[in-house]
């Protein structure tokens, strides 16, 4: 997946490639953070809000189809399915360019008057015999296979009503052309404060529901109107903010559920990392440690460190939401983390990578590259075989499950108001931004430790 920004904050114009680890390393101040919000609000919004305009196309494409007799099967070809797959995304980024990218960022259309987003998909459908099976109760259960110059679908429950089939055509046509669309997630910067004001956000909704009911007809003659209490209550705040805040609300609802990573016990690496584990209980969400006896804790997470506060919604996340070939987007994951844990979370992350999530993080980090790069070469070593040849991975402290190939990464600097493509290979990404920015102290750093020998 390709995108293509223009005039989002301080960017002029930029290319980014999603990569399966995709990273934006920069300065303050460089646009990183509004690049991840554009590309989660895209994904989060367009399959549910931006393909509306094509239904009728859509439902031309498979409406008959729909329409069908139970059991009906049929072929529809690869080069009209990847025409469609073209067609609904561009028209989507554009619908999106032009109607959201102001509502992503909770500000005024104005601010974003020259915006515009381009998003483009790999050429092919996948190219393996993948199947699936689409389900709506109340509309249709379908089946599709890829084959090498069709798809296959065959309709096993027929569509009662005009209004079912038309919903229908669209999310079957979403689903088939567009299979490799991920759906995301997002740590937003703010995440920290999250379960700081949560609470304080859900008090604020109770008490503007009692001054709506409180504004009568004569209060409205005057001007005092819903919209205009909703207009001076409501928060500002981003789509990915507020979204991290519905997420904390609903942890307590998703505790019956398993993530389909669960298995793989990826949220015991967070336990790792903060020698403490989460639990929601009565709408409270509790930090507790791994140890016990006197060095035991138990604590409402808003008085847990901010580390420990910024990790919460990815350990629930992954232990019950997460799914294969999700994009999860970090901004900043290294705040409030020493550079030990920076070590380790870098780690996290490329098994986050390896077990089928697709990662983004934003970065100020150089020891987080760092690590990756060191991650990068481990796996090119071992697929040498060099590790075999003396180097033992283990003394240094990693695991069989280490490592990442660096063709699976995208890299990028934030800078001079556009990204800049690092090179990525098997010594891992050259990320000059913050190579120049440690030579040069370390250069002064000798000369100031030579001028006060010279003293001696």
């Amino acid at each position: 997946m390709k995108f293509r920004f223009e005039h989002i904050g301080p960017i002029d114009a930029a290319d980014l490639e999603l990569g399966d680890l995709t990273i934006i390393a920069g300065r303050n101040n460089t646009g990183k953070t509004y690049l991840v919000y554009t590309m989660y609000g895209f994904l989060r919004t367009w399959a549910s809000d931006w393909h509306r305009p094509l239904a009728d196309s859509l439902l031309r494409k498979f409406g008959d189809f729909l329409g069908s007799e139970i059991g009906s099967r049929r072929s529809f070809d690869r080069s009209d399915i990847k025409h469609l797959r073209y067609r609904t995304v561009e028209q989507a980024a554009s619908r999106f360019s032009e109607r959201a990218i102001s509502q992503i960022f909770s500000s005024p259309p104005a601010a974003f008057a020259d915006a515009h987003l381009s998003v483009e998909l790999a050429a092919n459908l996948p190219s393996d015999a993948r199947c699936f099976s689409l389900v709506r109760s109340d509309a249709f259960r379908v089946s599709a296979q890829y084959g090498e110059e069709s798809v296959e679908l065959e309709l096993i429950w027929r569509a009662t009503s005009a209004v079912s089939r038309r919903r229908a055509a669209v999310d079957l046509a979403l689903k088939v052309a567009l299979p490799d669309v991920p759906t995301p997630f997002v740590l937003s910067a703010e995440r920290f404060g999250i379960s700081l004001f949560y609470k304080e956000l859900d008090f604020t909704k109770s008490r503007l529901v009692e001054m709506l009911q409180q504004i009568d007809d004569q209060g409205a003659r005057h001007g005092r109107t819903p919209l205009l209490v909703v207009d001076r209550i409501a928060s500002r705040y981003a789509m990915p903010v507020k979204d991290n805040v519905d997420f904390t609300r609903s942890i307590e609802n998703i505790l019956n559920q398993e993530s389909e990573l669960a298995k793989n016990k990826l949220f015991d690496e967070i336990k790792a990392l903060m020698d403490g584990y989460y639990v929601s209980a009565d709408g409270v969400i509790r930090f507790k440690s791994k140890a016990r006896k006197r060095r035991a804790f138990d604590i409402p997470l808003h008085i847990a460190s901010s580390s420990a506060r910024g990790l919460s919604d990815l350990y629930f996340y992954l232990r019950h939401v997460a799914s294969r070939n999700d994009v999860l987007f970090i901004d900043e994951p290294e705040t409030h983390l020493d550079t030990t844990n920076q070590i380790l979370l870098a780690r996290m992350i490329s098994h986050l990578v390896n077990v089928g999530l697709k990662v983004l993080v934003s970065t100020h980090s150089d020891y987080l590259i760092k690590e990756v790069n060191n991650l990068v070469m481990l796996d090119h070593l071992r697929r040498d075989g060099s590790l075999d040849d003396g180097l033992d991975a283990k003394k240094m402290g990693y695991g069989a499950d280490d490592g990442i190939g660096g063709e699976r990464i995208r890299a990028y600097v934030a800078e001079k108001n556009t990204l800049t493509p690092c090179i990525v290979d098997r010594y891992g990404i050259d990320a000059p931004v913050f190579d120049e920015t440690i030579d040069r102290i370390n250069r002064i750093s000798t000369e100031l430790a030579s001028a006060v020998a010279d003293t001696e």
